[in-house]
């Protein structure tokens, strides 16, 4: 065997090495199976890791305004106050099941897609929930509100509202008229139903 033959065998050999590994990590990193969807839905709520879950959505769903907030929040209510086993939450969402003992009846639907049209890969979806704000303060819409969740203090418009919000929970501190009218909070389930929030003046 000349010099020529044994290194077209070699590149040959290194091609189907490079072909098998590069299989096997989209298989086994770029793919999710249900199985690894549960298992990092169970580690986000053990460990209360927001971004990991919000990892586990569709790319629209992560960037849904304030969405890291509403997912840090529902981690927090799945691992404090769930009454199922925390280890059994993941499978539990993945089997498309209520997470008995939450705040919120949270909708979560499991999606798959397609990844180099081979392999079969999971993730969660959500629906957005709308913010329908009523003022009756008598200011008609002269009013600021203010999101105070995680640690947050930033203005939000109706607009803003009224897009929706990614499940969870979100605080709010209301003026309008110059006058504090009060702390509020909305829970977003993700089932796309108008959340009314009316703020008064007592």
């Amino acid at each position: 065997m000349n010099t020529k033959t044994k290194s077209a065998i070699t590149v040959s050999i290194v091609a189907v090495l490079i072909l098998v590994g590069s299989f096997f990590f989209i298989k086994t990193r770029v793919a999710v199976s249900q199985n690894r969807l549960a298992a990092n839905i169970t580690k986000a709520v053990e460990n209360k890791d927001g971004k990991l879950f919000l990892k586990q959505f569709s790319k629209d769903n992560q960037n849904i305004k304030f969405s890291a907030i509403g997912a840090q929040s529902v981690v927090k209510d799945l691992h404090d106050n769930a009454t199922d086993p925390t280890s059994e939450i993941g499978k539990i969402i993945t089997d498309g099941r209520s997470v008995a003992g939450t705040k919120t009846d949270y909708s979560f639907t499991v999606e798959t897609k397609k990844v180099m049209g081979l392999f079969t890969s999971y993730y969660l979806t959500t629906r957005k929930s709308p913010v329908q704000v009523s003022n009756y303060t008598g200011y008609g819409d002269d009013m600021t509100i203010k999101m105070t969740s995680g640690g947050k203090n930033q203005t939000v418009t109706r607009s803003q509202m009224s897009s929706g919000f990614f499940p969870g929970r979100y605080d709010f501190d209301i003026s309008s008229g110059g006058e504090d009218d009060g702390s509020y909070w909305i829970r977003s389930a993700g089932d796309g139903e108008t959340i009314d929030l009316t703020v008064t003046d007592d």
